[in-house]
């Protein structure tokens, strides 16, 4: 074999090695990457398509998470596939294309939160319900921060426990997929049934802010002293509704 050829076929056995290698790196040859607050019991499968089992974040076991990534894709510096996770308190399922920022595009996102403290210790002590969401669309900026939504999210069978129980009631609030020109994205919430009557818009303004605004009314004559207490005692309208108003950031 002549030098040159010989040149040619080492150059292009390297060349498969090292494409071989990049499509199949073990996902555990990066655990000590994971941020500080993410632990996996077993890390399987490759860098693009793998799971991490027992996954936990700030110690809250979550469940088994598992990825599929385009490989090519993530050459070039965009993580393009889906991720699914499964657990006891969240299940979460989204189709991805973002940088590795995180500034991008979700689609499809699919998923359940149980609000109890006993599976999530970051959670009020004093509060259950369930959250569930579906964005057809959720378009993030840097930081990252939500730039559009579009889709719907649920707080289910909310309530107070402890030493002074009370039903909360459920809520909705529905996206369109605009944002206003300073970035602001609005939402339209409704109750779902349960003591309170409530009508009004969930606003996220960039970074991290939101403020909730509406009108509220209690269905029963102990939902109504609540309210009271909410509006700090305001005269209801008319019709029987009160303002109320919160703001804070996420």
């Amino acid at each position: 074999m002549k030098r040159g050829t010989l040149w040619v076929s080492v150059i292009a056995a390297a060349a498969v090695f090292l494409v071989v290698l990049v499509l199949y790196l073990p996902a555990s040859w990066f655990a000590s990457l994971l941020p500080a607050q993410v632990t996996c019991r077993q890390l399987g499968g490759s860098v693009w398509q793998g799971e991490c089992l027992g996954l936990q974040y700030q110690g809250a076991p979550l469940g088994d998470a598992t990825w599929n990534f385009a490989a090519l894709s993530a050459l070039g510096g965009r993580l393009a596939g889906d991720v699914d996770l499964r657990g006891n308190a969240v299940n979460l399922r989204a189709d991805l294309d973002t940088d590795f920022s995180g500034v991008g595009e979700l689609r499809n996102v699919v998923g359940n939160l149980v609000l109890d403290p006993s599976l999530l210790p970051q959670l009020p002590r004093d509060q259950r319900g369930r959250v569930s969401l579906e964005l057809q669309r959720l378009s993030l900026a840097a930081g990252p921060t939500p730039r559009l939504l579009q889709g719907f999210v649920e707080l289910r069978d909310f309530r107070q426990v402890g030493g002074q129980p009370m039903d909360l009631g459920s809520y909705r609030v529905d996206f369109d997929g605009t944002a206003d020109a300073d970035g602001a994205i609005g939402g339209k919430l409704r109750d779902l049934g349960g003591p309170f009557m409530v009508a009004g818009v969930l606003t996220l303004t960039p970074p991290r802010n939101y403020l909730v605004q509406g009108q509220i009314t209690g269905r029963t004559a102990a939902a109504e002293r609540v309210v009271r207490e909410i509006t700090l005692g305001a005269t209801p309208d008319p019709s029987g509704r009160s303002d109320f108003s919160f703001e804070g950031s996420y």
